[in-house]
């Protein structure tokens, strides 16, 4: 199996599998005059800008011409070679986007590593194998002078070895990352938008499960307005969030139920009822029986 294909095999995976967190191997002002690099594949990302000269990229059998002031991304697992016409100066940045804990153990290759099956645990996952991200060889951004900041200032920060400008390589890659995506016409895929309001409804709910909780509160939370966070949560959910909200207050009950020797009403208070005659009504529709009952029986009970 080629880079390539292990890229490809990565196809239809969730952003959630893939934590951001970028690593800058190397960022740097590249000059040469005239120059070839044969074949390779890379395990990370490159990125370069040209300054000066005339560049040639052949990316999967296709050719492109890169002009001064025209940018250029290189994705993992790609064959790809790289001629230079002239002298030639390109600021780039070979990088990881997504974290890998072996990631150290990365590196630039050589012209002449095709074959990186002996390293498919390094090779990050490909952009273009992200849901409607549509990111081409040959970039067109749309704030092309942010984007040439933003490397050159990651480039600067990157000649210093201190914490603080690790941590300010670090940021500005992630800004890097934004940019490109905003060109890749990513941003609203839907299965991205699920995942995200789920994981932030979950945490903010859990978080505040004892407290009165309005649908106001919830949208507000999420970032939508109150009429929009009701339909985006009823198709994304299913239920009300009200409902939603009962279900996971009813949960947590069950779940101190079995696990604690707790009295109904501190149960109630931490779950959010009213108190502990509220807690047990809705308890009962859903269960159809008492809390103190389902505590008794709970070892006889097949749910």
């Amino acid at each position: 199996m080629t880079g390539s294909d292990a890229a490809m095999n990565l196809q239809d995976k969730s952003w959630k599998d893939y934590p951001v967190l970028p690593y800058i191997r190397l960022c740097y002002r590249f000059r040469a005059a005239d120059f070839f690099q044969g074949e390779r594949r890379l395990l990370d990302y490159l990125i370069l800008f040209l300054e000066e000269g005339r560049y040639i990229l052949q990316v999967d059998g296709a050719e492109y011409e890169i002009l001064p002031g025209e940018f250029a991304l290189i994705q993992p697992g790609v064959l790809f070679t790289t001629r230079g016409f002239g002298s030639c100066v390109v600021p780039n940045a070979h990088l990881d986007f997504f974290y890998n804990e072996e990631r150290e153990r990365s590196f630039v290759t050589t012209p002449g590593q095709t074959n990186l099956d002996s390293y498919a645990d390094l090779l990050q996952p490909r952009l273009i194998d992200f849901p409607l991200v549509n990111l081409p060889v040959k970039l067109v951004p749309r704030q092309p002078g942010k984007l040439k900041d933003t490397l050159y200032r990651m480039i600067e920060a990157f000649k210093h070895n201190d914490i603080h400008s690790m941590l300010q390589v670090q940021k500005l890659a992630t800004e890097l990352l934004q940019l490109l995506l905003g060109d890749g016409e990513h941003s609203r895929s839907a299965d991205f938008e699920h995942q995200q309001l789920v994981a932030k409804m979950n945490a903010f709910l859990s978080f505040n499960l004892s407290s009165p909780i309005t649908v106001e509160m919830m949208a507000k939370h999420a970032g939508y307005s109150e009429s929009h966070f009701n339909t985006l949560f009823n198709a994304h959910f299913g239920v009300t969030p009200h409902q939603y909200l009962l279900d996971l207050r009813l949960q947590k009950a069950r779940e101190l139920l079995d696990t604690q020797e707790l009295k109904l009403d501190l149960i109630a208070e931490y779950c959010g009822f009213a108190n502990a005659s509220h807690f047990s009504k809705a308890f009962k529709r859903r269960y159809g029986m008492s809390p103190r009952y389902y505590r008794e029986s709970r070892d006889f009970l097949d749910f």
